[in-house]
């Protein structure tokens, strides 16, 4: 059944100015020459197909169409009724202008690529990867926001070696730590639209592809590798050797292992290495073209071979081919994808399992969509600007379902569902003030993570072997101390659950946790503190040697050097006594006048968002010198905080108490709670509104799902979200301030739908509230909106 729109004299404009769009390299492309071939193209196939094309939407349908599609959420008030007054001819093209390259549009596509590329904050191994997690998501939000080409974005996706604080573009690599072919088979899928994992174990049955094809393919990547040791333990116990001239006692070897991995273990899961490590075939490898556990030389599956020398890491030279404007396949599948994303449908289906005979919908477009983004030099923005502009994509939606195997000739974009990034964001929108900005403190979160790993890198990689050792000695002797606490404690948990008490389980595992504490407070005080000590006095002596934990020195280290040599010092005066008293008395240290933990060690995650938090860090030297480092930024975050309470207090009159009590629950239940779906924990938690609504779990490639639920029914009708929307200090209710139920009624139709009530939907809102007047409040106007299928589609 066609969804009712309102019927309004059309601003037809759709190219609109001709404009010429630059690439990244600055390459001129007329935008209106690129529009028109695209609709030329699309009429040529209509005409060829006896296809009759979908009339052009109104503006109310069009503003709302091109925020969800482009910054991933509805238009406010404001936004819709400044286009819609607009009286420029020209406003549609204007508006894409404006859209395109905004913060919601950053954060909207970085959904796309995070779903495309499987980005969790969480990449791998429990919770011990968060800092890289959290560096790779802000890498790919960088990207977008200096519109970085997309060849140069896949080329650094997947050659990145080095340590998370250098190059955050390893996560690529660490999200599937331990398991290089089924990275390369991901790799395959998402950027040349070419399924291969069938391959993998067997020839592969509907294609020409063999077992041997597939592994010489994965072998180009196969020496990238993400780990988790360092040969400075191995290194040190050979200096024991050569010292006493025998092998250390395996109990004494075994000791300082140990002891080496609690140094360590902060650095897990935040280093990429390129080996020459050779791929080999299976051992039940069971074809006659090889042997099994035959070494096989790196080859592509298509197009010309890769060009490397022996010299040449392999992935160097996968990237280079792969990205390749000769690549038969790179090129093809991006356009697709984006076509996809636009009209709801690629022009090859499915996007991922492209093989040599396959032919797109309209081969003739593809061809030329390929060509047009060869000569934007792969500019995302500059691509999406012109697709948008199309008569074609401002053409009503056609509500049928394309008949599987059958091809659809692009009448209209496909009416689709709001995803569930589109939906929550849409809400956040209805709720808080300037939806689209980054959360800063999520941005500081991560770089203070990030920083805090460094300098523990810093602190540990470049000590001498000897020095290590030494240092290893004393962490042995404290484990030594702690053993039986250790043991005692771990006991103590076991019992705990066995009786199924849980207050004891708690009060035993956080006991458990304190003696863990004693160690990592002392591994501070000594190893890290002394490392970095011996780096900054080595620096001192050698101004020149400012290369940072042993890699090739660059500008970011000797900024980050620099800074830590000017606030190591005062960090050094505070005495060991002092800061362990400060960590066995509660933890981190709260930040005056903005009410909110700051210290480096700890993270908590509330409601999907991240704040630090102090108690599960050690609180020593590392922590004492990232809290130095950002205090000018946490102090700027904790000002802003407080102007903008300020301003709010003002604007609402908050003067007595309860009406301070209900401010601050909104600040504290609501605000910090309804931040967009980038600025969330990736995924969401199990549970949470995005979940629910088909957020992927990132688990494979693209797996977010649009299908309806009883939950999903459950979460609208008397979920928190309402509660948030029309809570007193939500933009809806404050857009909606002294005004009369009918003025209320447009209001939130503006806000929902993009567009004024009909006279019969006037006249049934109506008799409802004079009935019940209930029935007129924002909430019951709210929650009828809400739950239609107007609001959420994207018509």
């Amino acid at each position: 059944m066609k969804i009712p729109i309102r019927g309004a004299a059309l601003a037809l404009c759709l190219i609109a100015s001709v404009a010429t769009v630059r690439s990244a390299s600055g390459n001129p492309v007329e935008t209106a020459d690129a529009v028109a071939t695209i609709d030329r193209l699309l009429r040529e196939s209509f005409e060829e197909n006896q296809v009759t094309p979908n009339p052009v939407i109104t503006d109310e349908v069009f503003v709302r169409r091109i925020h969800l599609d482009l910054i991933g959420r509805i238009p406010t008030r404001e936004e819709t009724t400044a286009f819609l007054e607009s009286t420029d001819p020209a406003k549609r093209a204007a508006l894409i202008d404006r859209l395109i390259g905004s913060e919601g549009y950053q954060s909207h596509l970085y959904n796309y690529f995070a779903d495309l590329l499987r980005v969790r904050t969480n990449l791998t191994g429990g919770g011990q990867s968060i800092t890289a997690g959290l560096a790779y998501e802000q890498w790919i939000k960088s990207a977008i926001r200096e519109n970085k080409p997309y060849d140069e974005f896949v080329y650094e996706l997947v050659t990145a070696v080095g340590k998370v604080w250098k190059n955050p573009a390893i996560g690529y690599t660490l999200r599937d730590f331990g398991m290089p072919l089924d990275n390369f088979a991901m790799t395959s899928q998402l950027f040349l639209g070419t399924q291969i994992v069938c391959a993998q174990c067997h020839n592969h049955p509907f294609d020409a592809m063999t077992q041997q094809d597939y592994y010489r393919f994965a072998a180009f990547t196969f020496g990238l590798a993400g780990v988790n040791s360092h040969p400075l333990p191995r290194r040190s116990l050979a200096v024991v050797e050569r010292r006493r001239g025998e092998k250390v006692p395996a109990a004494q070897a075994a000791r300082l292992r140990k002891a080496a991995v609690d140094v360590l273990f902060p650095l897990r899961f935040t280093t990429v290495h390129e080996s020459t490590r050779p791929l080999r075939l299976p051992t039940d490898y069971q074809y006659d073209d090889a042997a099994p556990r035959s070494v096989v030389e790196p080859s592509t599956l298509f197009g010309k071979e890769a060009d490397f020398s022996a010299d040449d890491y392999p992935a160097i030279a996968f990237g280079e081919w792969l990205t390749a404007p000769e690549n038969p396949r790179f090129t093809k599948v991006i356009v697709n994808r984006l076509w996809k994303r636009a009209f709801g449908l690629g022009l090859i289906e499915p996007v991922d399992d492209i093989k040599d005979n396959t032919v797109a919908t309209n081969a003739a477009l593809m061809d030329h969509l390929e060509e047009l983004m060869i000569a934007l030099d792969y500019d995302i923005r500059a691509f999406l600007r012109i697709l948008y502009r199309t008569d074609a994509y401002q053409r009503e939606a056609s509500l049928e379902e394309p008949v599987p195997g059958a091809p659809y000739y692009f009448p209209g974009p496909l009416l689709r569902r709001m995803s569930a990034e589109q939906i929550w964001d849409s809400l956040v929108a209805m709720t808080v003030p300037d939806p689209d900005a980054p959360e800063a403190l999520r941005e500081l979160t991560a770089r203070k993570r990030v920083a805090r790993v460094r300098l523990i890198g810093e602190a540990v990689y470049d000590q001498r072997p000897g020095q290590f050792l030494k240092n290893l000695q004393k962490v042995v002797k404290v484990q030594d101390q702690l053993s039986v606490e250790i043991d005692a404690a771990r006991a103590k948990v076991v019992q705990a659950r066995e009786e199924g008490d849980p207050r004891l389980v708690r009060e035993a595992t956080a006991e458990a946790r304190q003696i863990r504490r004693k160690l990592g407070r002392h591994i501070e005080e000594t190893v890290y503190r002394d490392g970095l000590g011996h780096k900054l006095a080595r620096i001192s002596a050698a101004p020149g040697d400012r290369s940072g934990s042993g890699d090739s020195p660059t500008e970011g280290d000797t900024a980050f050097l620099d800074e830590l040599a000017f606030v190591f010092p005062k960090a050094q005066s505070d005495s060991g006594e002092a800061m362990a008293s400060r960590a066995t008395t509660g933890g981190g240290r709260a930040t005056t006048g903005g009410g909110r933990t700051m210290a480096g060690g700890g993270m908590a995650m509330a409601g999907g968002g991240m704040e630090m938090a102090g108690g599960d860090g050690a609180d020593g030297i590392i922590d004492e010198l990232v809290d130095a480092m950002f205090a000018e930024e946490g102090k700027a975050l904790r000002e802003q905080a407080l102007t903008r309470r300020a301003e709010d207090m003002a604007a609402w009159n908050i003067r007595s108490q309860a009406a301070r009590g209900s401010y601050r629950r909104f600040n504290r239940q609501v605000r910090r709670q309804m931040l967009r779906a980038s600025e969330l924990r990736s995924p969401a938690p199990a549970g949470h509104f995005l979940r629910e609504f088909g957020q992927s779990d990132r688990e494979l490639i693209e797996n977010a799902s649009d299908e309806a639920s009883v939950t999903q029914s459950l979460a609208l009708l008397n979920g928190p979200v309402l509660n948030a929307i029309t809570h007193r200090y939500s933009v809806l209710s404050r857009d909606m301030r002294g005004e009369t139920f009918p003025d209320r009624l447009d209001t939130v139709y503006l806000t929902l739908l993009s567009r004024l009530p009909t006279s019969d939907e006037k006249a049934i809102f109506r008799e409802a509230w004079e009935a019940e007047p209930e029935s007129g409040s924002l909430r019951s106007i709210v929650w009828t909106l809400l739950n239609t299928r107007q609001f959420l589609f994207i018509q």
